[in-house]
């Protein structure tokens, strides 16, 4: 009987290794984006193998910084200011506002970014060349001398993404359309970190590169 019972201890402290090795696997720890001493990113392996001898192994990709990073405001529409805000970050850039972005027929956004480049500002934007219409912003940027492509990937550039000045990142499922401003469940997220913005700007300049 005692061994029974030590035999069942020893199966559930297995068990609580394996749930709690996952659990913690997945789980992002708000600070850990700051205190890392690494700029890179990283690609990590873990393989566990369970009770029943199943091996499970999984890919997760860690983005370590070592610059400060500040999230400088979180905003939600319908109407809650998402807009509002990109356009307050583009009248505010100095060098550059590198854009990726799936949808975009705001014509207050567009203009901002007109008057960024006429100011001087490194306007460069990729669309998704699906959203392309009679409503979509492409031609308005063009016309105005904005270096604009669409992407070439076969699927879809699904970025709502716009880096400026190397620093800041604007993020989240928020396209610059009315109907993410004025209908959608939709979210905007601004953060202030070299190391995240190089990241991005990797990301932008590959398919920059790529884009027609």
């Amino acid at each position: 009987m005692v061994k029974l019972k030590a035999l069942t201890v020893v199966t559930f402290f297995a068990i609580g290794l394996l749930l709690g090795g996952i659990i913690t696997s997945n789980y992002i720890r708000p600070e850990a984006a700051i205190t890392k001493t690494l700029s890179t990113t990283v690609t990590q392996l873990e393989t566990w193998t369970t009770i029943s001898q199943v091996t499970i192994t999984v890919t997760k990709t860690v983005v370590e910084t070592v610059s400060p990073t500040e999230v400088l405001g979180i905003y939600f529409s319908p109407k809650g200011g998402c807009a509002e805000q990109i356009i307050y970050w583009i009248n505010r850039a100095n060098t550059s506002i590198h854009v990726l972005i799936y949808s975009f027929t705001l014509q207050n956004i567009a203009d901002a970014l007109i008057d960024a480049k006429n100011r001087g500002v490194d306007v460069k934007v990729v669309f998704e060349k699906s959203q392309i219409s009679q409503y979509s912003q492409y031609f308005t940027l063009a016309n105005a001398g904005i270096s604009v492509r669409n992407d070439t990937n076969p699927d879809y550039m699904h970025n709502k993404v716009a880096i400026i000045d190397g620093i800041i990142v604007l993020t989240g499922s928020y396209n610059w359309s009315s109907s993410a401003e004025n209908s959608n469940n939709e979210n905007l997220i601004i953060i202030k970190s070299v190391d995240v913005a190089r990241e991005y700007e990797n990301v932008f300049i590959r398919i920059w590169e790529h884009g027609r």
